[in-house]
């Protein structure tokens, strides 16, 4: 009851501050005078994000069975996740960032956790450097906030590979832009793994465990069900093992992209993320990416993806690690993913997708391997209100053959709507 209005209390701050930055896209200024002249000296943005997603199909699995976040749907019907969106901006240099998540669990049960606090320094056009916990530079999917995911879950190689789909840092990063087709990103830490503020759910059936959800986990509590969702392990220290090589420690990050025209129209990009796991060896993560945009045009912030525009987005992403086993054998591990999806403008609200991804198994974890295969039709019905309608198609041992059709409507408050449309 107290998370629940704690949750409550939060939003509804959000919401009445919000409510009237529609007119002026600007929240909160506090201006300094200098004889009889105003200055602009700090500016807040704060945005709430509802997401209200619901199940259409009946199956056999059910829905936090076909998760693999917690990020992703995890009930038939229900508001998840409400996000707090807050830019800020210090003078001209300096820049701030707070984003925040409340989930909902398959039993009702809420949790909080702060995704991003960070403060960024524009030292030059050039370079900026940033500092406090932020989600890394990796990949087209790592840094996007859940109000901007092009389908209503999560990339399956994101979830697995990247920890639960979302590799974070508490450290600095650096952003080097040497010129217009190409830049830089380094950063480093301590990794952080999921740790929302759990309700009135214990987890003793995982000790040790940072988080529940891992490749579609449904917490043990569907008694009678042949699998028990973490991609078909049977045993407790498998689980354990599957948390355990994710990057737990220290980290390094980096990436790189360049845009092979000067139109930028066709990008490729590099990443690589090495750190300490829960075994006390190294885990490698490392992807590759392509993305081409045909028939986008300028309205005056660059190249854009609009009515009559296809874009493509190809990645694949691999990961290697050393794990240890409670006998005190040890194996050297790898598996890898790929997703590629396509994004056709049906005019400028409104845009139809198509995605296909794989992730192989991980034997000695006795992760499986999984296919899907989604299409979406998007569209913003205002500026602050996007539906979506989605179509799922998963294969794998254990969710044989699954269909699922989910609905989506996404309400943002507060902000410039810029976000609601971010696909154009």
């Amino acid at each position: 009851m107290k998370k629940t209005k704690l949750i409550l209390s939060i939003l509804s701050i959000a919401i009445s501050v919000s409510l009237p930055a529609k007119a002026e896209e600007k929240v909160f200024e506090f201006n300094v005078s200098d004889n009889g002249e105003s200055s602009q000296f700090l500016t807040l943005n704060p945005e709430v994000f509802l997401n209200i997603t619901g199940s259409v199909l009946d199956s056999d699995t059910p829905v936090s069975g076909l998760a693999t976040s917690e990020h992703d749907p995890q009930k038939d019907y229900q508001l998840h996740p409400i996000e707090l969106h807050i830019d800020a901006e210090l003078g001209e240099s300096f820049s701030g960032l707070f984003y925040g998540v409340a989930l909902q669990n398959d039993e009702d049960e809420w949790e909080t956790g702060i995704e991003e606090l960070v403060i960024s320094y524009d030292l030059n056009d050039s370079v900026s450097i940033s500092g406090g916990q932020f989600l890394n530079q990796f990949g087209f999917q790592n840094q996007k906030h859940i109000h901007m995911w092009d389908f209503v879950n999560q990339n399956l190689q994101n979830s697995r590979l990247l920890s639960e789909g979302e590799l974070i840092t508490r450290g600095i990063e650096f952003d080097y832009k040497p010129k217009k087709r190409l830049s830089f990103n380094f950063a480093t830490g301590k990794a952080r793994l999921h740790e929302h503020d759990h309700g009135h759910h214990d987890h003793d059936d995982h000790e040790g465990e940072h988080h529940d959800e891992h490749e579609g986990e449904d917490h043990d509590d569907h008694e009678g069900e042949d699998h028990d969702d973490h991609e078909g392990e049977d045993h407790d220290e498998h689980h354990i093992e599957a948390d355990g090589i994710n990057i737990s420690d220290w980290i390094a990050s980096a990436d790189v992209r360049y845009y092979l025209d000067d139109d930028q129209t066709l990008m490729v990009s590099g990443s690589l993320a090495v750190g300490e796991n829960e075994f006390g060896t190294k885990t490698w993560a490392y992807g590759a990416g392509v993305q081409k945009l045909w028939g986008g045009h300028d309205h005056g912030n660059g190249l854009e993806f609009c009515e009559g525009a296809t874009k493509l987005k190809a990645e694949a992403i691999g990961r290697s690690a050393e794990v240890k086993h409670e006998d005190g054998d040890s194996d050297d591990v790898s598996d890898w993913g790929f997703v590629a999806a396509i994004y056709y403008g049906l005019d400028e609200m409104t845009t139809i997708s198509a995605r296909q991804e794989y992730i192989s198994d991980l034997a000695e974890l006795e992760l499986e391997e999984r296919h899907r295969t989604s299409f979406a039709l998007t569209r913003n019905l205002s500026d602050n209100i996007l539906g979506r309608i989605q179509y799922d198609y998963n294969r794998a041992d254990s969710i044989e053959d699954e269909h699922a059709l989910w609905i989506q409507v996404q309400i943002g408050i507060g902000g410039s709507g810029s976000h609601a449309d971010h696909n154009h």
